[in-house]
């Protein structure tokens, strides 16, 4: 009698372990997903960095530097949009 108990109580539906573990999976995928997204949108955005203001690129050099190797000129549109 003792036996058919233990039977009884340790049997285990395999199909309800599989199902709760993919619920529990689920449940924790999205808890990170919407975690992630939260802490993405708490971050304080910086305004556009003026790069024409803070940069200046000069490349009217016309000395070939470097030896034994083929060099190319491309001619840059002035224009800033």
């Amino acid at each position: 009698m003792m036996n058919s108990f233990l039977l009884a109580v340790g049997t285990i539906v395999w199909g309800n372990v599989i199902l709760i573990g993919v619920l529990v999976g689920l449940v924790a995928a999205i808890g990170a997903i919407v975690g992630v997204i939260l802490s993405y949108k708490r971050k304080n955005r910086s305004p556009i960095y003026p790069l024409d203001q803070f940069t200046d690129l000069d490349l009217r050099e016309k000395e070939d530097r470097y030896l034994y190797t083929r060099t190319t000129t491309r001619t840059i549109n002035q224009n800033k949009k």
